[in-house]
């Protein structure tokens, strides 16, 4: 029909794994539905479980994307092309241009709009993961920390992609195999396209998404570590003065300072109880109670397999 409505699950269709209720259409030629021109281009990838879309192609008419998205993460590389989309309740546009990273995380089934105009060439590669599978692959960590508090349910960036991701979305693009070697090589590919993004998010490929008040707080929370190290910290207590869930806490202080909060807790004792060992002419009992161990046995247990001898070597060979 030339008016189509939303689809529904009347029918299975390759975009029900990512959405509730879809439609593409060309605005300019009455609604007219190109859904099926694109999703000619996508495929279902068990491994690892996400849909891949493959766009390479000058572009006839205008689209314009409507529809209900599922939660789950959202992975586009436009090698060439431009175009924007938005949440539709309370969310800025955002817009993409040639050499383009563009994710989208929904915590929670989200109507979404999308625009693209008539004769950009589109060579894009994109990856579309539900949250059941970013389940079976223990991302939901970082998931949830990509959202800055419990009530956002939308997160959205465009980053530059880096030379890596480019090359990666071309030959998803362009395979270079064909039969069962392709299907391997594409859901590698898929998987890698996933990490990288995550990687690029946490700032390891020169970006950073922690805004400057979020430092600050995570800040605040290293520096009350280091001043109680006796305190028996837990990471709800230090997510509650950073203001965030735990679930977010853990993930923002990881992307931040390249540790979990817990390793960040563990290596600031014992660092600091070898300087007590080493400088102030403790006991290992004493090093042990000064920096919040209980169990001097436990103590020695982890200095030792943190710096590969035991405490009361500091005394006997003055290690420095």
């Amino acid at each position: 029909m030339a008016h189509e409505l939303f689809r529904t699950a009347l029918m299975p269709h390759i975009y029900d794994h990512i959405f509730e209720q879809f439609r593409i259409v060309d605005p300019d030629d009455n609604d007219r539905s190109i859904v099926e021109d694109f999703a000619s281009r996508t495929q279902w990838l068990e491994t690892p479980g996400c849909l891949f879309q493959r766009n390479n192609m000058v572009l006839g008419t205008r689209i314009r994307t409507e529809g209900v998205i599922k939660a789950g993460l959202f992975v586009s590389v436009i090698l060439k092309g431009a175009g924007s989309g938005r949440a539709r309740k309370g969310t800025t546009w955002i817009s993409y241009s040639d050499a383009s990273l563009v994710v989208m995380a929904l915590k929670e089934p989200t109507l979404w709009d999308g625009d693209a105009p008539r004769g950009a060439h589109m060579q894009a590669a994109g990856v579309a993961f539900p949250v059941a599978s970013l389940e079976r692959l223990g991302l939901m960590d970082e998931f949830i920390g990509l959202f800055d508090t419990r009530d956002q349910n939308v997160f959205v960036a465009s980053l530059k992609a880096s030379p890596r991701i480019k090359a990666i979305a071309m030959e998803m693009i362009s395979p270079v195999a064909d039969g069962r070697t392709a299907e391997l090589l594409l859901s590698a590919h898929a998987t890698e396209m996933l990490a990288r993004a995550m990687l690029a998010l946490r700032g390891n490929e020169g970006v950073s998404l922690v805004s400057d008040h979020k430092r600050l707080r995570l800040q605040a929370v290293r520096e009350l570590i280091e001043s109680d190290l006796r305190h028996p910290w837990t990471i709800a207590e230090l997510a509650r003065h950073a203001g965030v869930s735990r679930r977010s806490f853990t993930a923002q202080f990881h992307r931040v300072y390249g540790v979990s909060a817990t390793e960040y807790l563990r290596t600031s004792r014992l660092k600091s109880a070898r300087e007590a060992l080493l400088h102030q002419g403790l006991s290992v009992t004493e090093a042990a109670y000064a920096v919040g161990y209980a169990n001097p046995a436990n103590f020695s247990t982890a200095f030792r397999r943190h710096f590969g001898y035991v405490p009361s070597s500091c005394h006997r060979d003055g290690l420095s």
